[in-house]
C-alpha cells in the first residue's frame, strides 16, 4: 500500500542522511551542515502525510481540543492539569494556534533533533573530536530510524531528547542539577516514558551520580527533589504507574502493542551498547599509571555507569513490558552518541580497538538503517 511514496519517502531520508555523513568530514564549520539537516527533517516532518490510523491522525484532533483552551480561563487549567501531562497539553494547545497543524511535527523535528544534535556540539568543545567520529556517531544515531517517532508520536522522542540532554549535563560536564532538574520535571510531564527514564536517572544519581565532598549535598538535593516531586506530583505519578500497569497487562495476555523488526533494531542498539561498555570495563577501565589516566577515569565513570545500569534496566524491561523497552532503548540511542566519542577521543583506548570500533560502528549502522528503512516504523513515511 502506497509503495511508490514509501519507497521515495525512505529513499530521501536515506540519501539525505549518507550525503550529511559524507560532508561533516569535508566541512570547516560542520556545526552549520547539522542545523541545515535539523531544518530539512523538521520539513520533512511539515510534508509528512500520515496514513490512516497512525498516531499523527490521532494527534490532530486532540492539537485542535487544547488549541481552543483559553489560558486565562480556570476551566481550561483544570482541563489541561488533569490531562496526566500537561506540559504536552499546553505544547499542544500553543502548537495548535499556529494556524496549520502541520507545524506540529515541524516544531517538534526541530525540538528534538536540536537537543539530540547539541550533545555533539557540546562534546566537541570538550573534547579533541574528530570530525570522521562526530560523522559516525551521527551515522549510527540515525541509522536507528526514529525520525517517525519524532514527527508522528511527538511526544515521546521530545521528553526522551529533553532527559538525554540533562543526563549529559549532569553527568558528562557536572552541572549543579538545579538548573537541569526543572527540565527533567518538564520531560516527566510530557510523556509516561519521559517519566520513567527520569525516575531511573534520580535513583541511579542518588545512588551513585556524584562523589567526593559534594556527596551528601547532590544526595540531600536529589532526595528533597524526589519529596517535593511527590507532594506536588504525585498524581501525575499515580497516573504513570496505571499507565504501566496498563502497558504490563496488555502484554501478559498478548494484546498489546509488538512489532518484531523493531524490537531487533532495539536489541541490536542496546546489544552494541553492552559491548562497548564490557569492552571498556574490561580492559579500557584498567589502565591506571598516567595522572591523565586517572582524571579521564574520574571523569567518564559517572556517564559511564549510568549507561551500564540503563542498558540492563532496559534489556530486562523489553523482555517483560515491550512498550516501555522499546522507548528506553530511544533513549541509549541518543545517549550512545556521547558514549561513543567518549571511548573513541580516550587516550586508555588502544588505537586498534578503535579502528575495530569504527568498522563495527559503520557496519551496523547501516544494516540498521537497511532495517529501519525495508521494515522498521521509518517505512511509513511519506509525502503524498
Amino acid at each position: 500500500m502506497y509503495l511508490i511514496p514509501r519507497i521515495v519517502g525512505v529513499g530521501t531520508y536515506a540519501l539525505l542522511l549518507i550525503i550529511v555523513y559524507y560532508l561533516i568530514p569535508r566541512m570547516k564549520n560542520w556545526f552549520i551542515s547539522l542545523d541545515v539537516y535539523t531544518i530539512v527533517l523538521a520539513l520533512m516532518g511539515f510534508f509528512y502525510v500520515p496514513m490512516d490510523g497512525s498516531d499523527l491522525t490521532r494527534i490532530y484532533p486532540v492539537l485542535q481540543l487544547y488549541a481552543q483552551y483559553a489560558l486565562d480561563d480556570p476551566d481550561s487549567w483544570t482541563a489541561i492539569m488533569a490531562s496526566g501531562t500537561p506540559m504536552a497539553a499546553l505544547y499542544y494547545h500553543v502548537l495548535g494556534n499556529l494556524g496549520d497543524e502541520r507545524w506540529l511535527p515541524f516544531v517538534n523535528a526541530c525540538l528534538t533533533y536540536g537537543l539530540c544534535f547539541a550533545l555533539l556540539k557540546a562534546i566537541c568543545k570538550r573534547k579533541q573530536v574528530l570530525k570522521k567520529d562526530i560523522a559516525l556517531v551521527l551515522l549510527f544515531f540515525m541509522s536507528r530510524g526514529l525520525l517517525m517517532m519524532t514527527i508522528a508520536n511527538i511526544r515521546t522522542m521530545l521528553s526522551l531528547a529533553i532527559v538525554a540532554y540533562c543526563i549529559y549535563k549532569l553527568l558528562v560536564e557536572r552541572k549543579r542539577g538545579i538548573k537541569y532538574f526543572p527540565l527533567l520535571i518538564v520531560a516527566a510531564l510530557i510523556h509516561t516514558v519521559g517519566m520513567a527514564a527520569v525516575m531511573i536517572f534520580i535513583i541511579y544519581y542518588i545512588l551513585k551520580g556524584s562523589k567526593g565532598r559534594n556527596r551528601l549535598f547532590t544526595t540531600l538535593g536529589a532526595f528533597i527533589f524526589v519529596v517535593v516531586s511527590y507532594v506536588y506530583g504525585r498524581n501525575y505519578i499515580y497516573l504513570a504507574i496505571d499507565k504501566g500497569e496498563n502497558y504490563l497487562a496488555y502484554s501478559q495476555a498478548s494484546t498489546g502493542y509488538f512489532y518484531i523488526w523493531e524490537f531487533i533494531l532495539s536489541l541490536i542498539v542496546i546489544f552494541v551498547t553492552l559491548f562497548i561498555l564490557f569492552v571498556y570495563y574490561l580492559k579500557i577501565n584498567r589502565k591506571f599509571g598516567l595522572e591523565e589516566y586517572k582524571k579521564e577515569k574520574e571523569d567518564y565513570s559517572a556517564f559511564v555507569r549510568f549507561m551500564l545500569f540503563l542498558t540492563l534496566s532496559d534489556l530486562a524491561a523489553i523482555w517483560i513490558e515491550f512498550n516501555i523497552g522499546l522507548r528506553l532503548s530511544w533513549l541509549i540511542a541518543i545517549l550512545d552518541m556521547p558514549l561513543l566519542l567518549l571511548i573513541l577521543v580516550s587516550k586508555r583506548c588502544p588505537d586498534t580497538f578503535k579502528y575495530r570500533l569504527r568498522n563495527l560502528i559503520k557496519i551496523v549502522s547501516f544494516t540498521l538503517l537497511f532495517i529501519a528503512c525495508v521494515r522498521g516504523d521509518l517505512c511509513s513515511l511519506k509525502f503524498v
